[in-house]
């Protein structure tokens, strides 16, 4: 449900005024993404001038910081999906490296068959995802993945979910407000909720959001194992990102 920002003034016990929270400006966007990137350590000088002078029509893309992240979440999807791989209450069973079936290298094969399985698991390890125990089995300790815990995921995560956001508003605005053609976006929003229910409002969005997209990832997961070839040609294939986030305004 989208709430738009009402007016009203409110006041403190003491009777004063509270001030309304001021609108975003341009300026204000600017100098977040600025700051931003001078967070992540990326060289954002002469930032207008430089997006002028790209030619987008034949732009080349730069190497991904972190190539394989699409594949580390697909495979972590199946994992946690596949009956195969589950025991009998439903949790992801560890497995050995090599073998026929059950195995990580089988798993892989399967998931993300043009990726190396040791560097796969080289990636898993790193990042927290897995472990190997003192009889050399695979456990996997998590679905999604920590972006935040490793600086170069922390990256590519973060210029990725602006790129998709943007391109998400950019889509709308340029549609028909009417037509079908509009890409999802709504926003719960509250101009005067109390700070200490902050962290109950985190954990309530950590679970029920955990659970909204583990649903819209299972459906895709499933729809993209149906081998249709006539809709794998070239062109009919399309990149899909589904996201929650919690903001917090400045008081």
């Amino acid at each position: 449900m989208t709430r738009l920002p009402t007016k009203r003034v409110t006041t403190t016990k003491k009777g004063n005024r509270r001030a309304e929270p001021r609108p975003v400006s341009v300026d204000d966007v600017i100098g977040a993404v600025v700051d931003l990137f001078e967070k992540l350590e990326i060289d954002a000088s002469r930032l207008v001038s430089r997006v002028k002078a790209l030619d987008h029509n034949t732009l080349i893309t730069h190497p991904r910081l972190y190539p394989h992240i699409a594949e580390i979440g697909e495979l972590l999807t199946v994992w946690h999906q596949d009956p195969e791989y589950l025991d009998n209450c439903g949790n992801p069973l560890p497995i050995k490296l090599r073998g026929s079936r059950q195995s990580f290298s089988h798993l892989a094969k399967n998931v993300v068959p043009n990726m190396n399985a040791r560097i796969l698991l080289g990636q898993l390890k790193r990042i927290g995802a897995v472990t190997i125990d003192s009889g050399n089995l695979i456990h996997v300790h998590m679905r999604s993945l920590p972006v935040y815990e490793d600086r170069r995921l922390a990256i590519e995560h973060t210029l990725t979910s602006l790129d998709a956001f943007v391109r998400t508003l950019r889509h709308n605005l340029d549609s028909d407000p009417h037509n079908a053609d509009q890409l999802f976006h709504r926003i719960a929003w509250n101009g005067d909720f109390d700070r200490k229910l902050i962290p109950a409002l985190k954990i309530k969005v950590r679970s029920q959001g955990q659970g909204f997209l583990e649903s819209f990832d299972n459906w895709m997961l499933r729809k993209a194992n149906v081998r249709d070839r006539e809709s794998r040609r070239r062109g009919k294939r399309a990149q899909i990102a589904i996201g929650v986030y919690l903001a917090v305004g400045k008081q």
